[in-house]
């Protein structure tokens, strides 16, 4: 137990802090500081991923320091390192910093080491914040904000960092050493970049600073959908989430220029189809450094700030439904009453193309996306004017209004209307003499099918001939109705069934299927579904359960629980782990080989809890039997 620990200043790394314990101590040797911090000589002093903080947390816990989970996000670089990764590398690197692990395996499994953005030579420092700091506290002491990879600027001063002497990755392995103990002499620096890199230099410093204060949590998933968004609403994608990857890589090119790109080892071959930027607006099959995240972000003009409120955001080429209806003929003209739109693409300029069909029958198309409001009322191409049109054309031809008139009315071509005017004076003189003879001829039909299927019902007779019966359904159903076939009558048949017998029957299956189930290697939910299933009654458990009350009583008494069924997984999943003789049985690790979701009830996390612990502390649980038979 330590009898001395200093006070962990605000926005101070870990090392620092660990850096100003062993200044304070006075100890002559680093090994003998990392013998009292963590319990062991061998620990690595690593700047930004420290792990084994767990058996370090415990040494201090006397002097009530902040939970071990704050100090790893607000006072190393996990929140930084792993906002854009999935809630499972997030788990992982997370165990990794509590309980330690392969040397260097965070930085891999992070794709850190990998990245071709590289981190800072030095540790780095701000030399107002050492004069503040000194002010205040009496001593510098090394900022988590200021070792951000590629973050040239102070976002507290606005000025440019300074390398100190320190490196940051210290030949030194086992070393902790304190901005007090480097050469913090700070030289006037020149800015040397041009306005538009320093521009974009200090909104990356800002974005950086977002990335660890931040605790909102974006799932990849979500991540890949809010970017294809944002491409398409920027124009870098189509309506179908293509990007146009030539014109996007260009575009960004020219956005941030080649200067910039250099100086935070983001530069590219735009004609390259593997670089960097066209595989992160991609599905997502690797990690992409932050810097690599902002500068995308940066481009489509979002801060990571404001990723929550594109969550499940949809692109819409025409806008938000319903869509005005563009009928001049209808009562609803220019409202918007049409629900939906039906989008195809261009096949020459590879447009979506949007057809808006209303209840009047007027349908129309036009190409888009629309870019104004004033979009939203244009027609491409009409592609049926419907009845309401029609019909209003039928009340304006008599009233003796010229062909170019009722064009002004309808809104539409001299032509159309001529077409149409007299399409409809020769149809309706054609129709009025053919519609008697027609209708009969069907009737006739109808009563000829009644003759040669006497004994079918109307269902029968619809099967039989369903495009006769349609149409009478449609124009001549009152007639149909009286010349449906005679309804049969069916015989009564007597099916009483022995409930109580069955119910004997069934609760010996139940019995024996339960036993079965429980005793299998592999725990499965034993529920009324599964029981019911296994001994092909599904149907009758599920329905009529409450005939068979014997059946029933059992049931109720034998089935578990959703909770229970997970705490029994959770106890199959620890003793596998156990006899698999795995090196540490942690939570992550029983989670999912166990199959649980992230979020447990308060019982099912304290049984996890406890089933763990029980097994690193060397003690196998006895194992209890769910069931007696």
């Amino acid at each position: 137990m330590l009898s001395y620990f200093p006070k962990l200043y605000p926005d101070e790394l870990l090392y620092s802090w660990f850096a100003r314990y062993h200044d304070h101590s006075s100890n002559e040797s680093s090994k003998q500081t990392m013998q009292e911090l963590f319990g062991n000589v061998s620990s690595v002093a690593v700047v930004d991923l420290p792990s084994n903080l767990n058996a370090f947390h415990e040494k201090i816990n006397h002097f009530n320091p902040p939970k071990i989970n704050d100090l790893i996000c607000n006072h190393t670089l996990y929140n930084y390192y792993t906002f854009f990764q999935t809630n499972d590398i997030k788990k992982r690197a997370m165990d990794y910093l509590k309980y330690g692990g392969k040397p260097g395996a965070i930085h891999m499994f992070l794709g850190i080491a990998a990245s071709i953005i590289k981190d800072g030579q030095y540790l780095r420092f701000c030399p107002s914040c050492v004069k503040q700091d000194t002010e205040k506290y009496g001593e510098a002491y090394w900022h988590v904000s200021h070792q951000l990879p590629k973050v040239y600027y102070c976002h507290i001063h606005q000025e440019l960092l300074h390398n100190s002497n320190i490196e940051l990755r210290n030949p030194h392995k086992h070393e902790f050493i304190s901005a007090e103990r480097a050469d913090l002499v700070s030289p006037h620096l020149i800015n040397l970049y041009s306005p538009k890199t320093d521009q974009y230099l200090r909104r990356l410093s800002d974005e950086s600073i977002n990335l660890i204060n931040l605790i909102e949590i974006i799932e990849t998933e979500e991540l890949s959908a809010i970017y294809k968004y944002l491409m398409q609403i920027n124009g870098y994608a189509n309506h179908l989430g293509k990007v146009h990857q030539q014109y996007f890589t260009k575009q960004f090119k020219r956005y941030y220029g080649k200067e910039f790109l250099t100086l935070v080892d983001c530069d590219f071959d735009e004609h390259s189809d593997t670089s960097w930027l066209r595989s992160i607006v991609r599905k997502h099959r690797k990690a992409f450094h932050p810097v690599q995240h902002l500068l995308l972000l940066g481009l489509l003009n979002v801060s990571v700030k404001d990723l929550e409120q594109f969550k499940g955001k949809q692109y819409q080429p025409f806008g938000q439904a319903p869509y005005h209806c563009l009928n001049p003929a209808a009562d609803h003209y220019k409202k918007r009453v049409i629900a939906e739109v039906t989008i195809t693409t261009c096949t020459d300029t590879r447009r979506p193309v949007g057809t808006f069909s209303c209840e009047c029958g007027f349908i129309y198309s036009r190409r888009g996306p629309d870019m104004a409001e004033s979009d939203s009322f244009k027609i491409g191409r009409i592609k049926a004017f419907g009845d309401v049109w029609l019909a209003r054309l039928k009340e304006l031809v008599p009233e003796g209004l010229s062909y170019y008139r009722i064009a002004q009315v309808l809104k539409c071509d001299y032509t159309t209307v001529k077409k149409y005017a007299e399409h409809q004076k020769s149809y309706n003189h054609q129709n009025n003499l053919s519609i008697s003879l027609f209708k009969i001829e069907k009737e006739n039909e109808w009563v000829n099918l009644l003759r040669g299927y006497p004994n079918f019902t109307i269902t029968q007779l619809r099967n039989e001939a369903p495009a006769l019966y349609a149409w009478h359904y449609r124009n001549n159903r009152e007639w149909l109705k009286k010349h449906y076939p005679k309804a049969s009558t069916k015989p009564i048949i007597n099916k009483r069934v022995d409930w109580e017998k069955r119910d004997l029957e069934i609760l010996t299956q139940v019995k024996q299927v339960i036993q079965e189930l429980y005793s299998l290697e592999k725990p499965v939910y034993v529920n009324k579904s599964r029981v019911g299933k296994a001994i092909g009654q599904l149907s009758l458990i599920e329905k009529l359960l409450d005939k068979l009350p014997k059946t029933k009583a059992y049931l109720v008494q034998n089935l578990e629980t959703r909770e229970q069924y997970q705490i029994r997984r959770i106890k199959w999943a620890c003793k596998k782990l156990y006899l698999e003789k795995e090196e540490q049985i942690v939570e992550w690790k029983v989670q999912r080989l166990a199959g649980l979701r992230k979020s447990l009830s308060v019982k099912v996390e304290n049984a996890l809890r406890d089933e763990i612990r029980w097994y690193q502390q060397g003690e196998m649980p006895i194992e209890i039997k769910t069931m007696d038979f």
